[in-house]
Parts: C-alpha cells; structure tokens; sequence
C-alpha cells in the first residue's frame, strides 16, 4: 500500500483530469501545483493504510467460506471471488472516498467523514462492480492455478509472487473501467451519478478514456 500509493494518486489525477494525457504530464502537474513536494503523492495514504488489514482478512475469509460451499472447479473459485470482492466493497467505498477526495483537493478525513453515510458511500454501485471482478480475477484465477495450495510449497516463493503480480495485473485490466466511473463519482465535490459519470467519461475520450492511468494501476497492482 505505501509503496504503490505515489502510482495510486497519479492514476486517479489520469482519471478524472481529461487534459492530463500521461502518468508523466500527472506527476509533472502534482509536483508543479505542490511546490515540488514528492509528499503530494503522498495524499490520502492513511484511509488505505488503515483499511489493508481487514479488507484482506474479509476477502480471503468470505473467499474460502464461499468456495466450500462450491464445485471444487474454476466456476466455483471465480464465483467465490465474486462474492468475496463484493463483501469487501462495503469497506473499500467509504475509505476510498475519503482518500480519492484527499489525493485530489486535500480535503482533511475528519472533514470527509463528517459528509454523512450517504456522501461516503457515493460510487459504491461502480465500486461493487470493480471489487467483484477484480477479486473475481485476481483470487479465482491464482486457484485456479493451484498456487493456493501447491505452488507455496512445490514450486517456491518466487513462483507464489510470480502468479500473483500475473493475477493482480489481469484482474486490474478487467476492472480497470468500473474503477474509473467509481474516481470520478467520488471525485467530485457534488452529487454524480453512475449513468452521469459513465457519460461523461464516454463523451470525452470515448473507450480510452476508461483506461487512462491503467498503466499505472497495474504497475502498482504487480508491486
């Protein structure tokens, strides 16, 4: 989290600025509108932090919980992601609305948080969609590989990590554009809705602007 937060803030300045075309022109603007202080990058660091260890204690939980109930197949661990990233939504939403308005206009968390459920949980609708494909691909595939439960031990660490930068990367591709629909609701400083942010979005770079900044997610999903 800490070390892929600096690629986590361009990205979401990629997202919802349309003039910026680059992670390049992003990290240029941030350094430039910050004084040149490397801690803009910085910004929004502590709703993440906090959040890390029982997001992934509820999505590895709610993931084996699920699958046990399954055939014991892809389907059935695609189908346990699914679920899993959907329980882990309700945590991610609010910590990520409280970062995203913090990376894009400083906005303190104590002020973010006294907006009220309603304002916190903005974009959760994208944000269901993005967490449930995402740890669809990423926990669904990395069983579906085996590395679950042979790799660690036949096949050694560096293969474990090997699978899992490959499923973290793939799962942030296919997610990438609930993702962005999900930057721009909740960066905005006023009501956006689904329909409205997805239009936007369309109007202004049409399928390319769905994906700006992936490469910079998926780099931080690999590391």
């Amino acid at each position: 989290t800490l070390i892929g937060h600096p690629l986590d803030t361009i990205k979401v300045h990629l997202q919802t600025n349309h003039q910026l075309k680059t992670a390049k022109n992003a990290a240029k603007s941030l350094l430039q509108s910050s004084g040149n202080s490397p801690l803009v990058f910085f910004r929004g660091i502590m709703p993440p932090m906090a959040n890390a260890v029982l997001m992934n204690t509820v999505m590895f939980s709610v993931f084996h919980s699920v699958k046990e109930t399954l055939p014991q197949n892809a389907s059935g661990a695609l189908t346990a992601g699914c679920v899993s990233g959907v329980a882990t939504a309700f945590l991610s939403t609010p910590a990520d609305f409280v970062k995203i308005q913090s990376q894009l206009h400083g906005t303190k968390i104590a002020e973010s948080a006294r907006l009220g459920t309603a304002t916190l949980f903005r974009g959760h609708t994208a944000n269901l969609m993005r967490e449930g494909v995402f740890t669809m691909v990423y926990l669904g595939l990395y069983d579906w590989f085996g590395a679950s439960n042979s790799l660690g031990t036949d096949m050694g660490l560096f293969r474990v990590a090997a699978v899992s930068s490959l499923t973290g990367g793939l799962a942030w591709v296919a997610s990438y554009p609930f993702d962005t629909v999900k930057s721009v609701m909740q960066g905005s400083q006023s009501s956006v809705t689904l329909r409205g942010a997805t239009r936007g979005l369309w109007i202004t770079g049409g399928l390319n602007a769905f994906y700006k900044g992936c490469g910079a997610s998926t780099g931080r999903a690999i590391l």
